[in-house]
Order: structure tokens, then C-alpha cells, then sequence
């Protein structure tokens, strides 16, 4: 099948990726020459997808991979002690996971599933320019916050978009953008809505809807759950107690595009 080719190639392509820095710094192991033949022959063997060409090529879209991969080695609540530890990279996976989950929970058509994926996968994507800033520094001034926006919005179109293909500008773009509200594409222009509204007129592709509010939502369960985790296992700190109180205060007895996140939240309760 076609999706397990991708997927196999996507493995062999990050497997490369992770042992450029081994190779770097280990040159002259023993071994390890074998190893770096095998990862480039497991490569060759998809070097029919187009994807794997572009990247291979070590061009535009092997910098974006380049620069995307910066958020593995990011660390999410970086001034606070926490166990296990979290990775932007990986703080958007699980975004991106519990947002399709919830997608699927409440009956979303398959492009209102797609989109809030994707949007949940890249909604921290400006981070790679910028780095993490935590949100009492964003909140602590008036006007910081659509200030950090709006420079993270140039660094995208000069530093991101140049290194994808212009025929995926747009729709990045509808992602990242106003990420955490809620919108659809109705007669050629993006509208802001509920995601309530989204189910009850817009669960259709023509509209290509996206629940920024229940992506926030997902946000906010992932922080929550990371933690409270933490604090269960004896690592904990100011910051870590208020970020688990005042989220499981913020949405108790809450209810977003159907879900009870309430009900999810009080699952996690420690």
C-alpha cells in the first residue's frame, strides 16, 4: 500500500536525519559506516515518492526539516524542574492527536477531521523563530501579545514560506493564522464562527472548517496533563501548581463543540 510506503520512507527519512548529529560526532566509530550504508540503501528503496527526491536533493525542503526539526531539541516549561520532560516537537503531536480524536467524537466531515489536525500539528509552528514565551510574559503588558504575533507572522512569510511550495502557502497559512479561533471558508473569504455554529451549519468540506477552539482546548488538556504528571511524580513547582490549578479551574464543567472537557480534565485530576 502506498500510505505504508510513506510511512516507511518518513521513518527512514527521520532515521537519517537523527544520525547526521551521531555521524558528526562519532566519525571513525566502529561500524558506523555500515549503519550510514544501510540508512541511504532503506532511502533509495523509496526514492520513487517525490518527497523523498526533494528532500535528498538537500535544497528548500531539506532546510524546512532542517529548521522544523530545531523544535525537537525545545523544551516545553523550560524554566520550571518537570518529569518527563516534553519537547515542543512533541507537545505538538499530541495536540494534533487529541485534536483528531476529538474531530472524530463529535462527527466532523473528513476535511473539518483533516484540517484540525493539521492546524493542532503546526499551531506552535512560529515557535522555531521565535522560541517558546511563556504566557505571563505575553500577557504581563498590553498589546505584547498581538505584538509577538505580528512579528512572528513576518518571520513565517520571510524565513518558512520561501522553503515550501507556494501552492501550500495558503493553506498554512488559514492554519497558523488566528489559530485558536474558530473559522470556515464561505464564499471565497475565511469567517470567524463557534465551533457550535461549525456543527450545526458549516460540518460540510465546502466550508473548509477548522475548531480553533477546540484546538485551544486540546492546548491547554496537553499542558494540563504534562502537568499534572509532574506533580504526581514528586516534581513540581509554583509555576507548574498554578499552570495544573487555573486550567482545571478554566475548564470545569466546560463544554466545547460537544466534547466535556470538564469530564476529561476531572480524569486527570491528581
Amino acid at each position: 500500500m502506498l500510505e505504508k510506503k510513506i510511512l516507511k520512507a518518513a521513518h527512514y527519512l527521520a532515521t537519517s536525519w537523527e544520525f547526521k548529529f551521531i555521524y558528526n560526532l562519532n566519525s571513525g566509530l566502529y561500524g558506523l559506516e555500515e549503519t550510514k550504508t544501510n540508512i541511504e540503501n532503506e532511502i533509495e528503496e523509496h526514492f520513487d515518492l517525490v518527497g523523498v527526491q526533494k528532500i535528498s536533493l538537500g535544497k528548500k525542503t531539506a532546510n524546512f526539516m532542517d529548521l522544523i526539526g530545531q523544535l525537537r531539541f525545545q523544551q516545553r516549561w523550560a524554566q520550571s524542574p518537570r518529569v518527563p520532560e516534553t519537547s515542543v516537537m512533541g507537545h505538538m503531536l499530541i495536540v494534533a492527536s487529541l485534536s483528531y480524536l476529538c474531530s472524530v467524537e463529535i462527527d466532523a466531515c473528513d476535511k473539518r477531521i483533516y484540517n484540525n489536525y493539521f492546524a493542532g500539528l503546526f499551531h506552535d509552528l512560529p515557535e522555531v523563530l521565535t522560541r517558546d514565551i511563556v504566557s505571563p510574559v505575553k500577557n504581563s503588558v498590553a498589546g505584547l501579545d498581538d505584538l509577538i504575533k505580528e512579528i512572528e507572522n513576518r518571520q513565517i512569510e520571510e524565513r518558512i514560506f520561501p522553503l515550501l511550495p507556494s501552492s501550500w502557502h495558503d493553506e498554512l497559512e488559514y492554519f497558523i493564522e488566528n489559530e485558536f479561533q474558530s473559522k470556515v471558508i464561505d464564499k471565497g473569504s475565511i469567517k470567524l464562527v463557534q465551533s457550535s455554529e461549525i456543527s450545526r451549519k458549516y460540518n460540510n468540506a465546502v466550508y473548509s472548517p477548522v475548531d480553533g477552539e477546540l484546538i485551544r482546548a486540546c492546548d491547554h488538556l496537553a499542558a494540563y496533563i504534562e502537568a499534572a504528571l509532574s506533580i504526581s511524580y514528586g516534581i513540581k513547582s509554583r509555576q507548574l501548581e498554578e499552570g495544573y490549578q487555573s486550567l482545571y479551574m478554566k475548564y470545569e464543567n466546560q463544554k466545547i463543540a460537544g466534547i466535556n472537557f470538564g469530564q476529561i480534565f476531572d480524569y486527570f485530576r491528581i
